[in-house]
């Protein structure tokens, strides 16, 4: 269970992973081809299907399509059941006309089966934040967990001691920062990206502005 489990979550090749503008924020996301070929090559063809179980315009925003998908897997001799809850904006011309209903539902649908199959690990990371990937790093204790970069202990000084709206903050620059891309295991930050974040908790810290000096950097309230 453990090993498919594992091969379910692995992140997806970057070059897989798209993005788009949501609500005035970017979002990465996998197309639901990859997702059934994930299911496809790690379950099996025959051994996973779902089902459609409603698909209707929102009752409270009939400019919104809602659908509810349900998975069926069957996992180590045992059929695991997950649903998911998606929807899509229907896009209309300048006139007010629906552009492609069938396209939208077709949308709200995928994202439906992203959500359920989510569960199961698929693509699960691209919607993981620092302080999950932290709990799970704490979980995986032994003599093979690998060691963090020294800097990584910095920067964990300055987010324990951030309050909600800090923290905001830094959830906001890494995305900025990294192109929207999952948030690294300690052990897989780099020196680099460290380096960025320390500067940018000082930053918010202090909330004064960076000033670049040579090879130094300052801040000034």
């Amino acid at each position: 269970m453990s090993d498919i489990y594992s091969r379910l979550s692995e992140p997806f090749p970057e070059e897989m992973e798209k993005t788009l503008s949501k609500g005035g924020t970017r979002l990465t996301y996998i197309p639901v081809s990859e997702v059934i070929n994930r299911l496809n090559k790690v379950i099996g063809v025959d051994k996973w299907h779902s089902v459609i179980l409603s698909c209707d315009r929102d009752s409270l925003d009939p400019d919104f399509i809602v659908a509810h998908v349900r998975v069926t897997a069957e996992i180590s001799g045992a059929s695991v059941i997950k649903d998911g809850i998606g929807g899509q904006k229907i896009k209309r011309t300048k006139n007010g006309d629906i552009v492609d209903l069938g396209d939208e539902m077709k949308g709200a649908v995928s994202d439906a089966l992203k959500k359920a199959v989510q569960q199961l690990g698929v693509g699960l990371y691209l919607a993981r934040d620092i302080d999950a990937m932290e709990v799970e790093y704490a979980q995986e204790e032994g003599n093979n967990t690998p060691e963090v970069h020294p800097k990584y202990e910095k920067f964990l000084e300055f987010r324990n001691g951030f309050g909600k709206e800090e923290l905001d903050k830094v959830r906001t620059f890494w995305s900025e920062y990294s192109g929207d891309k999952p948030v690294p295991k300690p052990h897989e930050f780099t020196e680099e990206q460290l380096d960025a974040l320390i500067i940018e908790c000082a930053r918010i810290a202090v909330d004064g502005k960076i000033i670049i000096k040579g090879e130094d950097e300052g801040y000034e309230d």
